[in-house]
């Protein structure tokens, strides 16, 4: 086995954007103006990805496709989740939880607000079943993140007061998915689309989130734990600025997106924190209804 190197977060990486992958409109009515808040992970020789449509009807819809390189995504099939379809159910993050044996798909809803499904099939979008309730309360909103040591499980989430914060609570692994514990605030001044990783290159854990108070970008803070405390590394650490292209100039914006992962289980570890390969979603404009922004999908990376 390759040893990993220790690494020190670089604050202000150059990245490179490779090309689109994931267009909006490849799977209408779904995706009508937007394709976004992607989740990704590679399992079974294949890339699977879910991911947001907004469709013309004010609906945030979740697809489904996969391929077995991140350029064959261009051309792969999509697929609506119609297993657990609703109007609204949206913004996705998926992992296999190991102790039950069973893949989670995690996700804002209209029924229960934050929502699960599962499956064993991750490869068969029609398989999951949902959607299911965390149970949780207070300081709800969108953009729920799970993530899990060896004792615990952490859920983030940014709340719909407008606040700037993000929030944190916990449970047992041997309680999940239910037993949550109160919310606490994990960060604020801030925006939403929170991640967190445990990089094994250094032990440590880096939590990612989008602010927008230049275009959107993504900030990046660093902890010895899943749950926290939060230090900040850098406000502006994948942004515009510093974004170079190797392929079309297809977005000026680094939007809600997941890093590709070491693994697929619910540690959610990566190889190291200097060398991400960063599925986002971009455009060039922010102008109008945030509902009909085109959004597009595509991975960009801190590394050559």
């Amino acid at each position: 086995m390759k040893k990993l190197l220790s690494a020190t977060a670089v604050s202000n990486p150059t990245w490179y954007a490779d090309e689109r992958v994931i267009f909006h409109g490849q799977a209408k009515p779904y995706d009508y103006y937007g394709a976004k808040d992607p989740t990704i992970v590679y399992y079974g020789g294949k890339y699977h990805v879910f991911y947001t449509g907004a469709n013309q009807g004010g609906g945030w819809q979740m697809l489904y496709t996969s391929a077995s390189t991140i350029s064959g995504l261009k051309n792969a099939a999509r697929t609506y989740m119609s297993s657990i379809g609703e109007n609204y159910f949206c913004a996705p993050q998926v992992f296999y939880f190991e102790p039950k044996k069973l893949w989670y798909l995690v996700y804002q809803d209209g029924t229960h607000g934050a929502a699960y499904a599962t499956t064993t099939n991750i490869a068969d979008p029609k398989s999951w079943s949902g959607p299911k309730s965390f149970g949780i309360s207070g300081n709800m909103g969108w953009d729920y993140f799970v993530i899990c040591d060896n004792s615990y499980a952490y859920m983030y989430n940014t709340p719909s007061d407008g606040s700037g914060k993000l929030y944190v609570r916990r449970t047992s692994l041997s309680n999940f998915p239910t037993g949550w514990g109160s919310p606490s605030v994990a960060i604020s001044d801030t925006f939403e689309g929170a991640n967190v990783y445990k990089s094994l290159a250094d032990g440590k854990y880096y939590l990612v989130i989008e602010d927008q108070k230049d275009g959107r970008y993504y900030e990046l803070w660093q902890s010895g734990s899943a749950g926290g405390p939060w230090s900040k590394v850098a406000e502006k650490w994948a942004w515009r600025g510093n974004l170079q292209y190797k392929a079309d100039r297809w977005t000026t914006n680094v939007s809600h997106g997941e890093f590709i992962r070491a693994g697929y289980n619910q540690k959610m570890e990566i190889n190291d924190i200097n060398r991400v390969d960063f599925l986002i979603q971009g455009t060039n404009n922010l102008s109008g209804p945030y509902q009909k922004i085109n959004w597009d999908l595509g991975v960009i990376r801190n590394y050559k």
